[in-house]
C-alpha cells in the first residue's frame, strides 16, 4: 500500500520536529536566558508537533506488526518505571523536592524503622496527626537498607507503572489482547499519572495500582487478593476511604453485587469518621482535623456537614461544581481517555466520590489534573474507559446510521494525542539542564554532607529532604535558636527572608532575630553557588 505524498511530507516535518525537540532538550534552561533556542521549551515543540502527528495518522494510519500484546505491556511498564524513576530522582538531586511530602514522609518512615515515634518536625507533632498512613509500617524497613529518600521516588514510579498490569488483565477478556494493551499504554500516558509521579512522594499514589488490582481481582473472582488490595488502599491515607466508597459503588453497580458494595461503602464511611474525628485528633496538639476547615469551610465545619451539604447547601454545591475551573479539570481528566468513561457511566461510577471530594473543595490544587489528589479518581476512570471501549467494539451499528460507526482505534488514537498535549510539560524534565550533575550541585551536596548525623539543623525547604535522617531537623527558620547548623539559600538571608525573621549579614557572620525570640548569630562555614552552610558562632 503506497503512502500518500502528503503523508510523506508530514513525515519530513515530524522528523524536523524531532530534531528541534532534541536541540531544545540539550539547550533549554529554566532560567530562560537570551537566545531563540535556549528559550524554546521542549513542551512547546511537543504541542506544536501533535497536530502534525494527528494529520499523519489520519492520512495513513500506522501499520502495527504482529507484536505480542503482553510483551508490549511489559516493555511499556519497564520503560515508564525507568523514565519516571530517573526524572523523580533527578528532581531530588537538583533540589526540586520539598520538605512537605518527600521530606516529612522520609523522616516518618526513618523513625518508624528504628522504633521511634514518627514525630513530624515540620508540624511539631506525631505524623498521624497530619495524615493517617499505616502503610508506612511495612514500607519503613526499606530505610534500613536503602539510603536516602530516593528509594521512595523509585518505589512510587514502579508502583504506578505496575498499575498497567491489572488494566491489561481486566481489559483482555473484554476487548481482546491488542485493545487491552492499548488501554494499558493509555493509562501509562495519562497526564494525571505523570503529575502524581513528579510531585515528590505521596502515599496516596500507591492507591492507584492497589485500586486497579482490587477491581481486576473482583472481576476475576480472586477475593483474597481483592480484600488485601482494598485494605492496603485504605492504609495509604485516611481519605482513601472515599476511594473505597467508590469501590463499593463500583461493586454494587458495575459488578451487580449491591449488598457487598453497600457494606464496603458503609464500612469505609465509618472508618473515615473514626479516623478524622477520633484517631487523628488524638495525635495533634490542637485536637482537630485541619483539612475540613481548610478545604470545605464553605460547606460546613464537620465531616457530617460536608457530606450532607448537597441537601443542606445545594446552591453552594452547584456553584462549586459548575465553575469553569472545575469543568476544565474534568475535561482534562477525560480527554486523555477519549471520553470513553462517559460511554460507560455505570462502570465509571466509582470515580464519583473522589471527584466530589475534589470539585467541592475551594482549594485549587485538588481540582488541578496534575496533582496527587487524582490518585483516587484515575483508577475508576481507566476502568470506565475499558468498559467504553468494550461498548464501542461490541455494540452493533444502529440501522439509521449512514456512516460506519465509531471504532475503538480512532478514539484511542485521539485520546493518545490529547494525552501527549496535556502531558507535554513532563518532557521538560528530560532536558539536560534538569538533571545534569553540574559542579555547583555536587558542591552543594558536599556541603550538606558536612552536617553530622547527630546535629540539630534548621534547613530551607529544598534541603530538608536531604537532611531528613539527622537527629533533629527542622524547616528553616523553625528551631533556629537551638540549632547548631543551618542550610539556606542566599536569598533566604535577603529578599526571600521568612516573614517575621530579621536578618543582618556582615561578611561571614549572620545575625538572626526570630519573631518573639532572642538574637542568634551564625557563621557561614561553606558556600556553593547560592547554597550556604551556617554554624552557630563559637561552635567547634
Amino acid at each position: 500500500m503506497s503512502v500518500p505524498r502528503a503523508a510523506r511530507a508530514l513525515d519530513v516535518l515530524l522528523a524536523l520536529a524531532g530534531l528541534v525537540l532534541a536541540a531544545a532538550l540539550l539547550t533549554w534552561r529554566t532560567a530562560l536566558p537570551a537566545g531563540p533556542l535556549t528559550a524554546l521549551r521542549p513542551e512547546d515543540v511537543v504541542v506544536a508537533a501533535a497536530p502534525l502527528l494527528a494529520a499523519r495518522w489520519w492520512l495513513a494510519p500506522p501499520r502495527v506488526g504482529p507484536a505480542r500484546p503482553g510483551r508490549v505491556v511489559a516493555i511499556a511498564v519497564a520503560a515508564y518505571a525507568a523514565v519516571f524513576s530517573f526524572v523523580a530522582v533527578a528532581r531530588h538531586w537538583s533540589f526540586r523536592t520539598h520538605a512537605l511530602d518527600l521530606g516529612q514522609y522520609a523522616q516518618n518512615m526513618y523513625h518508624l524503622a528504628r522504633g521511634v515515634p514518627p514525630v513530624d518536625t515540620i508540624l511539631g507533632w506525631h505524623a498521624w496527626g497530619n495524615h493517617l498512613s499505616p502503610i508506612f509500617y511495612p514500607l519503613a524497613p526499606l530505610t534500613l537498607v536503602l539510603p536516602g529518600p530516593a528509594h521512595l521516588l523509585v518505589l512510587q514510579s514502579v508502583a504506578l507503572a505496575l498499575g498497567a498490569v491489572p488494566v491489561y488483565l481486566l481489559a483482555r477478556p473484554r476487548v481482546g489482547d491488542r485493545l487491552a494493551a492499548a488501554l494499558a499504554a493509555l493509562y501509562l500516558a495519562h497526564p494525571s499519572l505523570h503529575g502524581i509521579n513528579v510531585r515528590d512522594f505521596h502515599p496516596a499514589a500507591l492507591a492507584v495500582p492497589l485500586l486497579l488490582a482490587a477491581m481486576w481481582a473482583a472481576e476475576a473472582g480472586r477475593w483474597p487478593l481483592f480484600w488485601g488490595a482494598t485494605v492496603l488502599a485504605l492504609a495509604t491515607r485516611e481519605d482513601a476511604a472515599i476511594a473505597v466508597v467508590g469501590l463499593g459503588l463500583w461493586l454494587a453497580l458495575a459488578r451487580r453485587r449491591p449488598l457487598l458494595g453497600a457494606a464496603l461503602a458503609v464500612a469505609s464511611v465509618g472508618w473515615l469518621f473514626v479516623a478524622v474525628h477520633r484517631v487523628m485528633p488524638a495525635f495533634r496538639d490542637d485536637g482537630a482535623y485541619p483539612y475540613i476547615a481548610a478545604h470545605y469551610a464553605h460547606l460546613g465545619t464537620t465531616l457530617g456537614e460536608v457530606l450532607l451539604s448537597p441537601l443542606t447547601r445545594p446552591l453552594a454545591v452547584l456553584g462549586a461544581v459548575a465553575s469553569w475551573p472545575r469543568v476544565t479539570y474534568v475535561l482534562a481528566l477525560l480527554a486523555p481517555l477519549g471520553f470513553l468513561p462517559a460511554l460507560a457511566p455505570v462502570a465509571s461510577a466509582g470515580a464519583l466520590p473522589a471527584l466530589a471530594q475534589n470539585v467541592l473543595s475551594d482549594y485549587p490544587v485538588l481540582f488541578w489534573y496534575r496533582t496527587q489528589y487524582q490518585s483516587f479518581v484515575l483508577p475508576f476512570l481507566v476502568v470506565g474507559a475499558v468498559a467504553g471501549v468494550e461498548r464501542l467494539a461490541r455494540a452493533p451499528a444502529p440501522p439509521w446510521l449512514a456512516r460506519p460507526r465509531l471504532r475503538p482505534g480512532p478514539v484511542l488514537a485521539a485520546a493518545a494525542l490529547a494525552a501527549i498535549v496535556l502531558s507535554a510539560r513532563t518532557v521538560n524534565e528530560l532536558a539536560v539542564s534538569s538533571w545534569w550533575p553540574r559542579p555547583s550541585l555536587r558542591a552543594a551536596h558536599a556541603l550538606l554532607a558536612r552536617v553530622p548525623p547527630g546535629a540539630t539543623v534548621s534547613a530551607a525547604d529544598p534541603f530538608f529532604p536531604h537532611l531528613y535522617d539527622r537527629a533533629d531537623v527542622h524547616l528553616f527558620p523553625r528551631a533556629l535558636p537551638r540549632s547548631e547548623w543551618a542550610v539556606v539559600r542566599a536569598a533566604d538571608l535577603g529578599v526571600r527572608a521568612p516573614r517575621g525573621l530579621e536578618v543582618r549579614r556582615d561578611g561571614d557572620l549572620v545575625a538572626f532575630r526570630p519573631a518573639g525570640g532572642g538574637p542568634v548569630t551564625m557563621r557561614v562555614v561553606g558556600e556553593a553557588g547560592d547554597v550556604l552552610l551556617l554554624r552557630r558562632a563559637g561552635a567547634q
